[in-house]
């Protein structure tokens, strides 16, 4: 028999975290094609031309209809062994404010399956904060639409899941050590 390699797919996205309560919000995605349960924070591909911080709030305001007000990096390096570290020292493009450049340790490099590709991601994490929208504020659970139109529920997962086995993987799985040194 002979197996048939996934296409690989590299790209780099942006994800937001919300903590309330020790716990943080997560989409329970179901793959369309095998039926795998992953948990994942909101959020999505970065667009040619676009920052991460650019990239998440558009996804949010998007997938769940939160406009993110304070954004700030999740240091996640350390969960990993690597990373990127940033943001970098900003340069100034001619007429246009500096942009915060990237680099160790504040990105997740991390591989799953997804819709039968190989992804290799760089996962870009912010801590958002869920005052941000009331249904958050009171640990509601809103519906997550995708641009596809495939719709996830979502829910708040313990950032100590140790305490409950039973939980999906999450993507990316490097993100539960990070969130644990919060």
């Amino acid at each position: 028999m002979t197996v048939v390699p996934l296409p690989v797919v590299r790209r780099q996205v942006a994800l937001a975290v919300f903590v309330r309560d020790g716990a943080f919000l997560v989409a329970e995605i179901i793959d369309p094609h095998d039926g795998r349960v992953y948990h994942r924070p909101p959020g999505g591909g970065l667009e040619p031309g676009e920052t991460p911080e650019q990239a998440v709030r558009r996804e949010l305001q998007e997938e769940l209809g939160i406009a993110l007000t304070t954004v700030r990096p999740l240091a996640a390096g350390a969960a990993q062994g690597g990373g990127h570290r940033g943001p970098g020292p900003a340069r100034a493009k001619a007429g246009r404010a500096a942009e915060p450049r990237w680099g160790p340790r504040q990105s997740i490099d991390h591989v799953w399956i997804w819709k039968r590709r190989e992804l290799h991601e760089r996962a870009f994490l912010f801590l958002a904060d869920p005052a941000d929208d009331p249904r958050l504020a009171r640990g509601d659970c809103p519906e997550l639409v995708e641009a596809d139109g495939l719709r996830f529920r979502t829910l708040w997962r313990p950032i100590h899941a140790a305490a409950t086995p039973a939980l999906p993987p999450l993507s990316p799985q490097p993100l539960a050590a990070a969130l644990a040194a919060l």
